[in-house]
């Protein structure tokens, strides 16, 4: 029936358009809600909330997705809070995004009266929401602030080249171990702590949101640390096969040196 009715319907044009229906989530032909909000529709198909099937429309807007009727789809059982009001975005947000809200409130754009401030779905969107990358601020900052000497500005690009210089470190490191893990079973007992490394770096990531250099460079740091601790089991399990080798090498010096000294003295006699 549903299909049968988007047929009719030419205003409702995105269901026409091949969407690639991620494992495990609902096909957005079969959501009510699209059949009035198409556009709305298109976009969070295309987003990352929809394509690794975290959400759908009610997550957030509360309402009966698998309701015809809209009084039915709309009813105040549902939860149905239809536009979230410019307070309520971040608030509805830090359900899944505890941290990164977190820090947010902590930043210089928390207060959502002053309209000046961005909320969260300022940077993010809000139906065809990017995966959150570095890149992101590339665009979204200067939206606002522009200019050579604009302080947000060189905030945002110091902010960029820590956490890339630490994602730098963290790729290398992530190499070297992979390769020396090939040889040296041992090291995969230290797995945690690589691991451990690559989940620091991701709590530093929610941190930028407070745009606190002070939090994101300490934290930076920390993680540094956490490198480093994984670079020096490295340089100690290098160290210990280069010892191995040289043990082995004079182990077989010693054996051609005594191979050779008995085969003279039979020579000898």
């Amino acid at each position: 029936m549903r299909r049968w009715l988007l047929m009719i319907l030419p205003t409702v044009v995105w269901a026409q358009q091949e969407l690639v229906v991620p494992p495990g989530q609902v096909d957005l032909d079969d959501v009510w809600c699209t059949m009035c909000h198409e556009e709305q529709g298109e976009d969070f198909g295309q987003g990352v909330h929809y394509q690794r099937g975290l959400l759908l429309c009610n997550d957030c807007h509360g309402g009966d997705t698998d309701e015809a009727r809209e009084e039915g789809a709309k009813a105040p059982e549902t939860g149905f809070i239809g536009k979230p009001a410019r307070e309520d975005i971040a608030g509805i947000c830090a359900r899944c995004h505890k941290g990164p809200a977190e820090f947010f409130r902590m930043g210089p754009h928390a207060d959502p009266a002053d309209r000046d401030n961005p909320t969260c779905i300022t940077c993010h969107q809000n139906h065809n929401v990017a995966d959150a990358t570095l890149t992101l601020m590339d665009t979204t900052c200067a939206v606002c602030h522009g200019g050579e000497d604009d302080v947000a500005l060189e905030r945002a690009t110091g902010i960029q080249l820590a956490l890339r210089e630490a994602e730098q470190n963290l790729h290398v490191v992530a190499a070297r171990f992979d390769s020396l893990g090939q040889i040296d079973a041992g090291l995969q007992r230290s797995a945690g702590l690589l691991a451990g490394a690559g989940a620091s770096l991701r709590q530093v990531e929610a941190r930028t949101h407070s745009l606190d250099m002070e939090i994101i460079d300490e934290s930076v740091a920390a993680v540094d640390e956490e490198i480093a601790a994984v670079q020096q089991l490295l340089d100690e399990s290098e160290a210990s096969r280069r010892y191995r080798r040289w043990a082995v090498g004079g182990v077989w010096v010693f054996v051609v040196a005594n191979v050779t000294l008995f085969w003279m003295k039979r020579r000898q006699l």
